[in-house]
């Protein structure tokens, strides 16, 4: 009688257990993206642009007709791809504390706040007085991004489009693990005025709609584990059977 009490309690206990590992594993659902059904709609930020800030360091490259012997701003074409990547801060122009860039000739520019399209504008036009038909094209050089946790590949990554969002940074680093919390991933912006802690949930189907979702020079990307671990089952059927198999042959090994 107390072996057969004995032999249910350690039955209940063994199921008990399975439940618990069961509900402690990953679902597929659990790594989605955009989590919507077919009627839903997105909502996206296309008029998002990145506005330049302090310490942003601009490539700014004038074509024109004139004579090169003239050109004081293209010095960066004969350096080699190795020097500028090694440091390019020799060959751009820093955006100071001021929130002002100082170019050969033209001055100190007030460009904190401005979009590349618009800053292209502006020396466009101080440069006629310098260049005949200017076009002028500014990149910036030090967008760089650290990638940190639950990916496969985590690293610091130079960003060329200033237009990356946090798929397009997720992507590059080869997807989030079975065991990243999609839910709650953390962007650490420490800016100089108002460092802090932004967090997304990337199944949200609304989360393309808010400027967070873009991301800015010297994010932190980090994708936190999550408490649960990913087990694959092909079917929701097969995992029951498993357990099922597992009690009826423990009953045949203790049947008296």
């Amino acid at each position: 009688m107390i072996r057969l009490g004995l032999n249910k309690f350690i039955i209940y206990l063994g199921v008990l257990s399975f439940m618990y590992s069961f509900t402690s594993c990953i679902t597929n659902k659990e790594l989605e993206y955009f989590n919507v059904k077919e009627t839903d709609k997105l909502d996206y930020l296309y008029d998002y642009d990145y506005r330049l800030q302090v310490n942003d360091l601009l490539s700014i490259q004038i074509n024109s007709i004139t004579e090169d012997k003239y050109d004081f701003f293209n010095n960066d074409k004969v350096a080699s791809s190795n020097m500028l990547s090694y440091n390019p801060y020799l060959f751009g122009f820093l955006i100071e504390k001021d929130g002002l860039l100082e170019l050969p000739m033209l001055g100190k520019i007030n460009v904190v706040g401005k979009t590349t399209q618009e800053l292209e504008r502006v020396i466009q036009e101080k440069s006629k007085e310098y260049f005949k038909d200017p076009v002028v094209k500014i990149n910036i050089l030090n967008f760089e991004l650290d990638v940190l946790g639950e990916v496969r590949f985590p690293q610091r990554y130079r960003i060329v489009d200033s237009k990356i969002n946090i798929f397009d940074v997720i992507a590059m680093a080869g997807d989030i693990t079975e065991e990243g919390n999609r839910k709650k991933v953390k962007v650490i912006r420490l800016t100089d005025k108002n460092p802090r802690v932004i967090y997304l949930d990337l199944s949200d189907k609304n989360v393309a709609s808010n400027a967070n979702f873009f991301l800015q020079p010297n994010d932190i990307i980090y994708i936190p584990p999550t408490n649960k671990r990913f087990y694959a089952f092909k079917s929701l059927p097969s995992v029951f059977s498993l357990g099922i198999s597992a009690i009826s042959l423990y009953l045949l090994i203790n049947k008296e």
